[in-house]
């Protein structure tokens, strides 16, 4: 059995959709997005090592938390699912399928992904993200990150899983993880991938998209919005899940980008 701690699911029919939370959220961060597909999907989210109380990784690694993902997966008997991934998750998810096995995962859908290769961070801004944890800098990252205002409940949650993010994890992201390329592991992936972004993202802007995302997955389509910031999941939830029902459901395009 899979830990309940790790493992958040809303919905138990259909197809399998599997959720990576990004950098200081959790499986929780999805629940805006899983609650509105969960009427004809069952929705998986991961609390991902070292984060959302899910003990942290010694050594950790994009590898590492891979090899997590799939193994939580293997206990839950999903075999074959389309895979979601939320920034920091992106890069994670590229991973797993890289690693996947033939035909397990349908598709690849990512959400202001992380690059495969190196995501850029002004120095001043990744020190003001290394105290941590401190209120004060967890509600100054959202500030940063959004565009939409978030209600009260998703703004105390992402507050709080950036808060209860355990501290060697929270500063191996900041200091390799984000700079780990895994652009040559992905180089033969053939699964089909949409990209979903914000022209008006802060943190992933559309230069890095286009330069370290898309030139790098030169299969993948790209959908675009604007008046949306780094955390669309919260931000526009309904948004996001209806460009996932949409992804999911339109054969054509599984076709057409395989």
């Amino acid at each position: 059995m899979a830990n309940s701690k790790t493992v958040k699911e809303w919905g138990s029919k259909g197809k399998v959709l599997v959720f990576l939370h990004y950098f200081g959220g959790s499986a929780e961060s999805w629940q805006w997005v899983a609650e509105k597909l969960s009427d004809n999907y069952r929705c998986v989210a991961l609390n991902l090592p070292g984060f959302g109380n899910t003990p942290a990784l010694e050594l950790p690694t994009i590898k590492g938390f891979a090899d997590f993902v799939r193994e939580e997966l293997n206990k839950l008997k999903v075999e074959s699912y389309t895979l979601i991934g939320h920034s920091m998750g992106c890069k994670i998810a590229l991973q797993v399928a890289a690693d996947a096995t033939i035909d397990a995962i349908r598709q690849l859908i990512l959400i202001a992904p992380s690059p495969p290769t190196i995501e850029p961070m002004p120095e001043k801004e990744k020190d003001r993200m290394l105290h941590h944890p401190d209120r004060d800098e967890a509600e100054t990252s959202v500030a940063n990150a959004i565009k939409h205002s978030l209600t009260k409940e998703q703004h105390a949650l992402a507050i709080e899983t950036q808060l209860t993010t355990d501290p060697e994890t929270w500063r191996w992201w900041l200091l390799e993880g984000m700079n780990s390329s895994i652009a040559g592991k992905i180089k033969h992936l053939h699964v089909p991938i949409t990209v979903i972004a914000s022209n008006d993202d802060p943190i992933i802007p559309p230069a890095v998209i286009q330069e370290q995302v898309m030139k790098v997955l030169k299969q993948a389509t790209l959908i675009t919005t604007e008046h949306v910031g780094h955390l669309s999941p919260l931000e526009v939830p309904i948004w996001i899940a209806d460009q996932i029902r949409n992804i999911v459901s339109t054969r054509k395009h599984h076709q057409q980008v395989k």
